[in-house]
């Protein structure tokens, strides 16, 4: 397994703070990846060669951290709670041995840490103030903890310092907030930049492509639009951030059946009254090529001859209160073909199916007071002749009403047409083929984690799962044996992933929460020809 891009810090996602050993060996960096679902988490690493040593995750998010002055001893200060209660911990860690003291704090946060001098550590403690008529307020108070020697100290010698006297304080937040270095990503670009290196953060990756020459786009929640990687992971273009604050990434990506060019949407507005750009880019050089505006927040659903759809996602807050736009078929140019009244649609509607030689979605049945995400949802195919239903997503009627879609792809080989698909049920996510068109159930895996990311190649189904789990798992497609399956680990650090993209020589492309792409080598010969139905040929309709 490789890395891209290969630069220092990889596994940070996003740094709050970040302090530096008294002696210069080592750099404590608290970070925070979205979708890993750490509640706090800290990355240490030697100075000498920005290896990462070792990493502390704690249950509660991270409020401070700060190194002794003059040992390698590492306080941090955790909390988590509500106007109602609040809880915290004091720790201590010293890199040379990865040795932890750890010290629950009952009824109260630890907001802040400040060594005083050598002997002594300033611990400030939050408490709410539990008055319904103005809830929200904080009490603060402080212990000056002391003591000679800051090395080796265990955790009931700890719990007896806390427990010393505390004075109730008004905080001064510029005084008490521990390490020196205000801007972590700065600092990190900069210690990186001294040996040569170059980092930057990066926010994780919500799509991936793998295109047949091996190139890799990249879409992430937020930052540039869309990125291109060579095959051996150097960068060749990026499509920047936009520039109007209203606007960001919707992480949606058709990539055109030639290869020459990719629509992504850009999504205009607040969460009230989301609007969509579909901005088409050529993949040579990133170049603009066309635009063309939607008046609602896009889902993508494409064909393998072409033809794609814009659907009303309906992702709104609070939800539309209007009926939902007709969807939009589209030739790879952004000609209109036609329209479909798909009906109501939410994030449990994404089904996304790689390699389909038909348009397919998930469509709600039901109506009058059930909520959108409780109508039975079918899987639909759309053609000019209409929507047909074809079978619905549940298969037993112990999976219960609130069904999320998910990843899917197509496959064909000896056992017929089929799909295979994810649905998220209250009991786990399930990996399941069904017969195409009639939806009989093939094999079926069951995940407590949920699946974020479904490829074939060569008669294998690729799987990757998220955080709980951060596991690429690989079956045959036919039966649904398991062929291997493997974390996600590399150098020390277990990544989460979040989508995935099997490439025609049978690499596999995983994007991560931590905003790195992992490249990594999967058996598999040729993928089957698709069929290729000959309505709405987008080819020879451009």
């Amino acid at each position: 397994m490789r890395l891209i891009p290969d630069d220092p810090f990889p596994e940070i996602g996003h740094p709050f703070t970040t302090d530096v050993s008294a002696d210069g060996r080592w750099i404590a960096v608290s970070c925070y990846a979205s979708g890993r679902g750490d509640g706090g988490r800290i990355a240490v690493y030697r100075t000498s060669d920005l290896a990462l040593w070792d990493q502390i995750v704690l249950e509660q998010g991270i409020e401070g951290l700060a190194f002794h002055p003059a040992l390698p001893v590492l306080a941090v200060g955790t909390e988590e709670g509500d106007e109602f209660e609040l809880r915290g911990g004091l720790h201590l860690y010293e890199p040379e041995t990865r040795r932890r003291s750890d010290v629950a704090v009952a009824g109260a946060g630890v907001s802040a840490l400040r060594w005083r001098d050598a002997c002594r550590l300033e611990v400030t403690f939050a408490r709410p103030v539990v008055d319904y008529e103005d809830l929200g307020r904080v009490t603060y108070t402080r212990s000056v903890v002391e003591r000679p020697d800051w090395q080796d100290v265990t955790a009931d010698v700890l719990a007896a310092l806390v427990s010393w006297p505390q004075v109730p304080v008004e905080v001064d937040w510029s005084g008490v907030k521990g390490p020196d270095i205000d801007q972590p990503q700065r600092y990190l670009a900069g210690i990186a930049a001294e040996r040569g290196r170059a980092w930057a953060r990066r926010p994780g990756v919500a799509v991936v492509e793998v295109l047949r020459d091996g190139r890799i786009l990249a879409a992430a929640h937020s930052g540039v639009l869309l990125e291109c990687w060579s095959p051996d992971g150097t960068p060749q273009w990026s499509v920047p951030v936009p520039d109007s604050q209203r606007q960001r990434n919707g992480c949606r990506v058709y990539v055109t059946p030639d290869e020459e060019s990719a629509w992504i949407t850009v999504l205009v507005g607040d969460s009230s009254d989301r609007r969509t750009l579909l901005c088409r880019f050529a993949l040579t050089d990133g170049a603009q090529l066309a635009e063309s505006r939607l008046d609602f927040p896009v889902a993508i659903a494409a064909r393998t001859d072409g033809a794609w759809v814009a659907r009303d996602s309906r992702e709104l807050f609070p939800g539309p209160r209007w009926p939902p736009y007709d969807s939009v078929v589209l030739t790879p140019s952004g000609r209109q073909l036609a329209t479909l009244a798909l009906g109501e649609s939410d994030s449990s509607y994404d089904f996304t199916v790689r390699r389909s030689p038909h348009l397919l979605f998930l469509y709600g049945v039901g109506g009058g007071e059930v909520r959108t995400e409780l109508l039975e949802k079918w899987v639909v195919r759309a053609d000019p002749n209409g929507v047909e239903k074809l079978f619905p997503l549940a298969w037993h009627e112990a999976l219960g009403p609130h069904l999320r879609g998910g990843p899917a792809a197509y496959v064909d080989d000896d056992a017929g047409q089929g799909l295979v698909h994810t649905c998220t049920a209250r009991d786990g996510t399930y990996l399941v083929r069904r017969a195409y068109p009639d939806g009989a159930v093939a094999w079926v895996h069951r995940f407590d984690a949920r699946v974020t990311g479904v490829d074939v190649h060569g008669g294998l189904v690729h799987a990757v799962t998220g955080a709980g789990a951060c596991e690429l798992l690989t079956l045959r497609a036919e039966e649904g044996t398991v062929v291997r399956r493997r974390t996600l680990t590399l150098s020390g650090h277990l990544y989460t992933p979040t989508c995935l993209s099997a490439g025609p020589d049978g690499d596999l492309v995983i994007g991560t929460v931590e905003g790195r792409l992992i490249r990594t080598r999967a058996d598999g010969g040729a993928l089957p020809a698709p069929e290729v139905p000959v309505a709405w040929d987008a080819r020879t309709c451009p």
